[in-house]
């Protein structure tokens, strides 16, 4: 088995299915920007202190750096905005290439239907108590939908429970035989 990298817009489930997949998998789960706060500092402080094109940069450097420290079999959710044509073009191709590199890359969407995949995502993100504006989610979510339709070496539609996405992505990584 290698490292799972668990890719797509925020609300569609990477971090609690990524868990569970770690879990399903025995292996050790984490997470992009919870490893960022640990490591580097709040990710809306250093939006706002920094703004977002140097919080982009340093969470692609703190990638490269966990890539070379990461166990050889996790799994581990990435921002939601890692892979997103709005990172400036030099760091997404270094992004894609590192995380290539480093393992195999599931696409999660809850539906390949953009209406239903919206109104699944930013139902959960307006959800979380974040204090977030729902149109403002509804147009992020409808950039990074299209943003990621064609990356992954592995793409999921999915919208069921997290462990159920777990067991579809161990049957589609090859992982059990149902």
């Amino acid at each position: 088995m290698a490292r799972i990298f668990l890719i797509g817009p925020g609300g569609v489930g990477k971090t609690v299915a990524g868990g569970e997949l770690a879990r399903l998998l025995d292996c050790a789960f984490f997470d992009l920007d919870q490893q960022f706060m640990a490591r580097v500092g709040h990710i809306d402080a250093v939006i706002g202190d920094q703004g977002y094109g140097r919080y982009v940069e340093l969470n692609a450097e703190l990638f490269a750096t966990l890539a070379e420290e990461l166990p050889a079999t996790c799994v581990m959710a990435l921002s939601s905005g890692f892979l997103a044509r709005d990172t400036p073009a030099v760091l997404l191709g270094a992004n894609r290439a590192r995380v290539k590199a480093a393992g195999i890359a599931i696409r999660l969407l809850p539906s390949a239907d953009l209406a239903e995949a919206s109104r699944i995502v930013v139902a959960r993100q307006m959800g979380r108590g974040f204090n977030l504006d729902e149109a403002r989610e509804t147009a992020k979510f409808a950039r990074r939908f299209a943003d990621y339709l064609d990356q992954g070496d592995i793409g999921l539609f999915s919208a069921a429970a997290p462990d159920e996405i777990a067991a579809e992505m161990a049957r589609a990584l090859g992982l059990t035989s149902r």
